[in-house]
Order: structure tokens, then C-alpha cells, then sequence
């Protein structure tokens, strides 16, 4: 039976953006046992995602014990044997963790040439198997038993099943109430909490296709609070702030229950497409041909900073006026589809 390695160590987003690469590889090798090799949060996105994963080992590579969690993998693998390895990271340390590995390797070095990282993972499986592959969306499972407790916590909040439901995301990795990790990282991926307030106060004041107003949603983690009952304020609490749990399976069925996401280039942006979620997106600084959702184009906006008149800014300069209308579009888009939305 053929054994096989894929390596893709990351934050949630590197992890969603390599699933079509490992879908392809399921579908060409449907009797072989796979091994993953990802970060702490892509075990608890991959958890459940096929059955011929045997083995999926979680690296923490910038925890307090990274070094001895190194140590620990490298004395794993070498117990291991494989016939094939993939690896989807372009850094060179974390491909060396193979050289004493048995199993041919297939390493993504990256590219010049312009074109969504996941069309690149997907290429480069092409091209050691000899084959054409067609576009594969993004995809991560969500459990019904968390999609039923999701409609439930929603149903005590007075949001029912038949209720359009947009959600924000507004914050990004890095992001602490003390103190912004990267001043370049502020300006790409923060968009004021009053922009947010603004925006969900007018979405709950409209009148959609259908008759209803839209149901406002944010969950964040304990330490990003703080900024999400900024936004609830400034929103004059049409709002409703949920306190993210551990894990992602409530996440996920949260993001999977939403008609629409509204979020910076992020994790829960590409975990919003792999749900097939419609999509509002701010960029700054960066193309999205590169990493934009990987999904339908008829089911995402990207408005970038640099489209605005103040693109110095970043995604500050991205007026309410404008998100408040790329909302509105899709929305009614989902409205006069409603069948677009069923993956």
C-alpha cells in the first residue's frame, strides 16, 4: 500500500489553502494512507477530513518547547517509511526535516509567477503525477452536530434558521488589545472599530430583497474582546458578540450558518471560503491573485486600499459607503440565487 507524506505547516489559512492539493492527492491515490505534518490549529482543521488519513502530527514551531517539539518530530519520522513526500512549504528548514526520511520528495520551492498558492500546490501535483487538474475548491468539513448546537445557541439569541446572518471577523493573528504586533500588519489588516459599528448599524437598518433585515454577528477570542464591544457600541448594539470557544468546530459551523463574512485578508477569510461563504474582504499591500479566497468569484468581494484615495492608509481607507454596498451586492446576488450558496 502506498504510503505518503504531506507536509504544510502554518496558520489556518496555509492549512485551508493546501486542501485542494490534498484532496487531489486522495482522489489519485484513493488506497493510500496519508501522514500529515501540520501546525496545532491545521490538526484540529484536518481532524475529520478523509479517511485515508492515518496520522495527522501536530508541530508547534514557534511554541516555548519548539526545540524539543523538533526533536521530537524528527525522532517520529525517523521510525516512519514512506514512498512519497510532499511538502507545500517553501521554507527550507521545514523541508529538511525529510532528508533522513525515506520516501521520494516533491517540494514546492514557490514561484514568480503570479497565481494563487493554491493553484501552485495544485501544479505541482499535476506535474509529479503526469496529469491535468482541474481547479479544486477549498473544502474543510463541518460536523452536523456542531451545525445543530450553532442553530440552537443562535435560536435562544432570537436568530432563526430563515434569518440572513452577516458575520465580521475583524481582527487577524497578531492582534492583541495591548499592542498591534506590526505596525505594516495594522495598517493591512485593521479596519476601525467605528467603520465596523457604522457598517453593522446600517445592515441592520436595511430592508433586503426578502423583506428582513440582516442578523449582526462577531466572535472573537477572550483577548480580543475588548475591540468587539468597541464595535457593539459603536453599532448602537445591533450587534450580537459571541466569545469565541476552544477548537474550530463551532467556528466553523458559525462561519457555515453565516449568508455572508466580512473580514480582512485572514485565517477565518480563507475558513469562510472553504465553507462556502460569501465573502466581503479588505486588502492592503498585498495581490489577492496570490491568496484571495479560493472560491467562486461571484461569491467574493475584494476591496483593496489601493483602489481607495488614501491607499497610504491601508484598509482604513476603505470607506463604510463602499463595504456597506459590496454587502448589499452580494446579498442580493444570494437572494436572487439562493441555489449558489449549496456546496
Amino acid at each position: 500500500m502506498e504510503s505518503i507524506l504531506v507536509i504544510r505547516v502554518g496558520r489556518v489559512g496555509d492549512t485551508v489553502m493546501m486542501t485542494p492539493a490534498l484532496k487531489a492527492l486522495i482522489r489519485i491515490y484513493p488506497d493510500a494512507e496519508f501522514t500529515l505534518i501540520v501546525s496545532p490549529e491545521g490538526k484540529h482543521l484536518l481532524a475529520d477530513y478523509s479517511h485515508q488519513i492515518k496520522q495527522i502530527i501536530s508541530w508547534d514551531r514557534h511554541g516555548p518547547l519548539a526545540l524539543l517539539e523538533t526533536r521530537k518530530l524528527l525522532a517520529q519520522l525517523s521510525r516512519l517509511e514512506f514512498n512519497q513526500i510532499y511538502c507545500f512549504d517553501t521554507n527550507p528548514r521545514i523541508a529538511a526535516i525529510t532528508n533522513n526520511v525515506s520516501g521520494k520528495l516533491h517540494w514546492y520551492r514557490g514561484s514568480s509567477t503570479i497565481k494563487h498558492c493554491a493553484r501552485h500546490y495544485l501544479d505541482l501535483v499535476a506535474e509529479v503525477n503526469d496529469t491535468d487538474i482541474e481547479d479544486i475548491p477549498i473544502n474543510i468539513p463541518v460536523s452536523r452536530s456542531a451545525s445543530e448546537k450553532t442553530d440552537q445557541e443562535l435560536a435562544r439569541l432570537g436568530i432563526s434558521e430563515d434569518d440572513t446572518v452577516v458575520m465580521f471577523h475583524p481582527t487577524f493573528s497578531g492582534y492583541s488589545r495591548f499592542f498591534i504586533r506590526k505596525r505594516t500588519a495594522k495598517k493591512r489588516k485593521l479596519w476601525p472599530a467605528s467603520n465596523y459599528g457604522e457598517l453593522g448599524y446600517r445592515l441592520a437598518s436595511t430592508r433586503l430583497v426578502n423583506g428582513d433585515s440582516p442578523k449582526m454577528l462577531i466572535a472573537l477570542l477572550p483577548d480580543e474582546i475588548s475591540f468587539g464591544k468597541r464595535i457593539v457600541s459603536y453599532s448602537k448594539g445591533s450587534i450580537t458578540l459571541l466569545k469565541s470557544e476552544s477548537g474550530f468546530e463551532r467556528y466553523k459551523a458559525l462561519l457555515n450558518r453565516a449568508n455572508l463574512l466580512v473580514t480582512p485578508d485572514s485565517g477565518p477569510m480563507h475558513l469562510g471560503a472553504a465553507v462556502n461563504t460569501a465573502i466581503v474582504a479588505f486588502f492592503s499591500m498585498k495581490d489577492p491573485a496570490d491568496c484571495g479566497p479560493y472560491m467562486d468569484p461571484d461569491r467574493f468581494t475584494i476591496l483593496r486600499s489601493e483602489d481607495s484615495d488614501r491607499p497610504e492608509q491601508g484598509i482604513a481607507s476603505i470607506s463604510v459607503d463602499t463595504v456597506y454596498e459590496a454587502c448589499i451586492s452580494q446579498l442580493s446576488r444570494q437572494a436572487a440565487n439562493p441555489d449558489d450558496g449549496i456546496s
